[in-house]
């Protein structure tokens, strides 16, 4: 704008003619000033005319300039801090996982099914156990009688009471033997005398064998 007002006062001054020293002016050199005053005007006015739209052009290139560099800063900006953020918080995974793997590290015991299975795998063992010493036990008890009968002698209470006891007579049939002894009838595996624990073992025709509780056995003929 001082550049436009410059030329403006200049082509002002240009217009006022030139006075002669005596006051006179000649007329011939007045028209050359003027005519010359007015090119000088024009070319002024083109210059700051120019200069003007050189001016406008700068300032919005200028302006132009600043919003793309606001517009480009601002996306910057805005991926600076996601990477910012980004950047701070995988922290919280990361505090996390170990966690996550403490406590999917002991699953069986919250697992009730884990839980009830090896309750029944603990009971198998001792079922198992505890069959296999009664079975342990009852062959030693076993044993034990096996021996005592071997070494056990026949009873003098039962030879003394077979030998005063009276055979009637025997039955035999296809559904089962019978002896008539002291005059009562008795099957084979009955108690002929309980207290002495003596049982009928064998009924035969001419002959009757018993058996005590110790498997001595004894014979009674008719």
């Amino acid at each position: 704008m001082s550049l436009i007002n410059q030329a403006l006062r200049k082509a002002q001054r240009d217009r006022t003619p030139e006075r002669m020293p005596d006051g006179q002016s000649s007329a011939p050199e007045s028209t050359a000033s003027g005519s010359e005053n007015t090119q000088g005007m024009r070319m002024g006015l083109v210059i700051g005319l120019v200069v003007a739209v050189a001016v406008l052009i700068g300032l919005v290139a200028g302006l132009s300039l600043l919003l793309l560099r606001g517009k480009e800063d601002a996306p910057a900006a805005q991926q600076l801090a996601t990477l910012s953020t980004e950047t701070a918080t995988p922290t919280t995974p990361a505090s996390v996982e170990p966690i996550q793997a403490a406590t999917e590290s002991k699953p069986a015991a919250d697992d009730p099914i884990a839980r009830d299975q090896s309750t029944s795998v603990v009971d198998e063992l001792r079922l198992a156990r505890e069959a296999a010493e009664t079975k342990a036990a009852a062959e030693a008890q076993a044993a034990e009688v096996a021996a005592a009968r071997a070494a056990a002698k026949p009873s003098p209470e039962i030879i003394d009471w077979l030998s005063r006891a009276q055979i009637s007579g025997v039955k035999l049939s296809e559904t089962g033997n019978k002896v008539i002894l002291n005059g009562e009838p008795y099957v084979v595996g009955e108690y002929a005398n309980y207290t002495l624990g003596l049982k009928v073992f064998i009924i035969q025709e001419k002959r009757v064998l018993f058996i005590d509780k110790n498997g001595k056995k004894y014979m009674k003929r008719l």
